[in-house]
């Protein structure tokens, strides 16, 4: 009965490991396909640039009113010439004649007016790229796969082709790195089933019809719209099982890759098995089950606790990239920061320098608008740098619609239409990542509709019940509406349009909406789409509301030309040449004393021999961060341990820093962002009055 038992044990193993090979002979398949999907898509996109860059050139000419055979041949050839497995590259005329390009002259040219592809350009001009079936080439006589591309008279009419020709020798050996065993193959199949490319290569005689793939597995799968898919079938060609997967190459062709193993090669280390097993069986059945087990639990454990070892290990990686991430988003952000700083200031400054109405003072006010922009993509740098988090602050959504289109629809032919009303309530939003998000939605809406049309946006308010579809908690909210009259959304996509890295485009990354939808989701609101094929494609958002207005902040108010606040003494420690340089000059254009160091113990020398002299400063404005020396919050320490009464100001390009966010508790009376202008730093010094009360020496 044990031997039994064991047979039993042994003939059950070898079963699910023969299940087993099958399952990862599937996986290897499937990422096989991928690959060869990267490679087949990346040489065929390689060859449409070259197409569209010879089209703009033979359209160009045309437009200017006649073609100069001997610069578009030039043209050609030098394309040509950065593509060397094209057997072609030519353009015809509009009757077809192949007349442009390398090799080509009146004794050896051919017209294509009978080629299927040539007709079906010739006959609508919204094709794009077109890929030929195989073909024997009229010049070269190889067999080949042609792509080509439609060329336009200035009015729109039929001006001939641009096309290229690539070896279906070239295509099966791009294969041949691939190891697929003794009998697996790698095939290039056209939609309607016709074989473009297969390795091993068959050979085929100049005058041999098409071959094609019957396969009713493959049929069903594509009749079920799936793009990619795997099944065990038999070769209609030698009749030999293999596990097949197929995959819709990244491009709006409808060609597909497949990559088969055949059964044999997947399970003969399967065989192996079986054989060794056998005689272990026939060595080892005398053994008893209570030692197999305890074998068994063994083994169980080790394998368990490898995986969890293993498990450790990569989340300590994981976390290590993140935070090696954050450090150098972090050092970007603050660098950036201090450049921001010499260049806003010295804006600020150089506007005051000037009558508010001189004919510089545009340019001035836009540069200083570039510069804050700029200033908000440190600030979004700083946010992702510690996990995405928004930084949130009052805004209106109109403000932000009105950014995004501004940004997106430039130079398109989409026109936006925005009905937000103007008494809609504020939200609370990172203002850099929301505007983001909408501009991410307006590049969506405006792919959808190549040829133009209208985006309508709306905003309205409303008040969304307990169990609402989006699973938003109960209460008021904003909702806009971005309503596009596109293509629309396949139902079968329509569950992965936010998925990373999906992508219905052919050139799609598939980040925008995943992005958008990530944002969305970290402002406590959501995103959802509805979408009819042919129709349009509606994107809603969702934001809770303040159930207030939103108000503008008072911009800061320009110093008077003349006026000053009452003389301080200050002392500006900073790293950079270029920030201490600027803050004397500031300060000394708004009538105060000015001392500066770069670093913070030069700061506590200087304060304490003032000090002792009887004159201390009114003023340190130190900087937070000084690599390799003291920073601002050590020096503060010293400086407040010397004198209590010392008034210090803390700058930092950091400003997610906690001593940023809290600098009260680290002795600092004010916390000064960079960048910052003249303004700011005015409107700092006048809000220091009431912030404490005035010692010897002190204003």
């Amino acid at each position: 009965m044990l031997n039994l038992v064991v047979a039993a044990m042994i003939t059950f193993t070898v079963l699910q490991s023969r299940e087993a090979y099958r399952s990862r002979s599937e996986i290897t398949t499937q990422n096989l396909a991928k690959v060869i999907d990267a490679n087949i898509s990346g040489i065929l996109a390689k060859i449409d640039v070259a197409l569209l860059a010879v089209c703009d050139e033979y359209e160009r000419q045309l437009g200017a009113g006649a073609v100069a055979s001997k610069d578009l041949n030039h043209f050609i050839v030098r394309q040509h010439k950065r593509l060397p497995e094209l057997v072609a590259l030519r353009a015809t005329d509009p009757a077809g004649m192949a007349i442009y390009g390398p090799e080509v002259t009146p004794a050896t040219t051919k017209s294509l007016a009978h080629r299927d592809y040539f007709s079906a350009q010739r006959d609508n001009q919204h094709l794009g790229l077109v890929i030929s079936k195989p073909l024997v080439g009229g010049i070269s006589g190889k067999w080949m796969v042609v792509l080509s591309r439609r060329v336009n008279f200035p009015d729109g009419s039929f001006a001939g082709l641009v096309y290229a020709g690539i070896t279906l020798d070239y295509l099966s050996q791009s294969f041949s790195t691939v190891d697929v065993g003794k009998q697996g193959l790698l095939s290039l199949v056209a939609a309607d089933r016709t074989l473009l490319a297969r390795y091993p290569k068959l050979s085929r005689p100049s005058g041999a019809p098409e071959i094609k793939i019957n396969s009713p597995q493959f049929d069903a799968l594509l009749a079920s719209g799936r793009a990619s898919g795997t099944y065990l079938a038999k070769s209609s060609i030698d009749g030999r099982d293999r596990i097949y997967s197929y995959r819709k190459i990244s491009l709006s062709q409808p060609l597909y890759v497949f990559v088969a193993l055949a059964t044999s090669d997947y399970l003969a280390n399967w065989y192996k098995e079986v054989y060794h097993g056998v005689f272990f069986m026939l060595i080892f059945l005398t053994i008893t089950i209570a030692l197999a087990m305890i074998f068994s639990r063994q083994w169980d454990r080790s394998r368990k606790a490898e995986q969890a070892l293993k498990a450790l290990e990569d989340e300590r990686l994981k976390m290590e990239k993140l935070e090696s991430l954050g450090v150098l988003a972090g050092g970007i952000a603050h660098d950036f920061n201090n450049i921001l700083t010499g260049i806003l200031g010295n804006i600020s400054f150089a506007k005051l320098q000037l009558e508010p109405e001189h004919g510089s003072q545009p340019l001035l006010e836009g540069a200083e608008k570039a510069a804050l922009r700029a200033a908000d993509l440190a600030k979004q740098l700083l946010t992702f740098a510690r996990g995405g988090a928004p930084v949130r602050e009052v805004t209106s959504v109109a403000l932000l619609v009105d950014e995004a289109l501004l940004l997106t629809l430039s130079g398109s032919n989409v026109k936006g239409v925005v009905d937000i009303p103007g008494t809609l309530s504020a939200v609370q939003a990172d203002v850099g990542q929301m505007s983001q998000a909408f501009r991410n939605i307006i590049i969506n809406a405006v792919q959808a509709m190549p040829d133009g049309g209208v985006l309508n946006i709306t905003a309205r308010e409303l008040v969304l019940e307990p169990g609402n579809p989006a699973k938003l908690p109960p209460g008021p909210y904003v909702r806009i509406a971005f309503t596009d009259h596109g293509e629309g959304i396949p139902e079968s996509a329509l569950k992965k349009v936010f998925d990373p890295y999906f992508s219905t485009k052919p050139k799609g990354r598939g980040l925008g909406l995943a992005s958008a939808y990530s944002i969305v989701n970290r402002h406590g609101g959501s995103l959802s789409v509805d979408s009819r094929v042919g129709e349009g494609s509606t994107f809603t958002i969702d934001l809770p509301s303040l159930e207030r207005r939103f108000q503008p902040r008072e911009p800061e108010t320009t110093l008077p030309r003349g006026e000053a606040t009452a003389q301080l003494s200050i002392l500006v420690m900073d790293d950079e040449e270029v920030i201490r340089h600027l803050a004397e000059g500031m300060l000394l254009h708004l009538g105060h004393q000015v001392r500066t160091c770069p670093d913070g113990a030069e700061a506590v020398r200087l304060y304490q021999e003032a000090l002792r002299d009887g004159t201390p400063f009114s003023l340190v404005l130190a900087d937070l961060t000084i690599p390799g020396g003291m920073g601002g919050r050590e020096a503060a320490q010293q400086i407040l341990a010397a004198d209590p009464g010392a008034r210090l100001v803390v700058m930092s390009g950091y400003s997610n820093d906690p001593v940023m966010a809290n600098f009260r508790e680290y002795g600092f009376v004010k916390a000064l962002h960079k960048p910052f202008g003249i303004e700011a730093l005015a409107a700092l010094l006048q809000s220091l009055d009431g912030v404490t009360t005035t010692g010897q020496g002190k204003a």
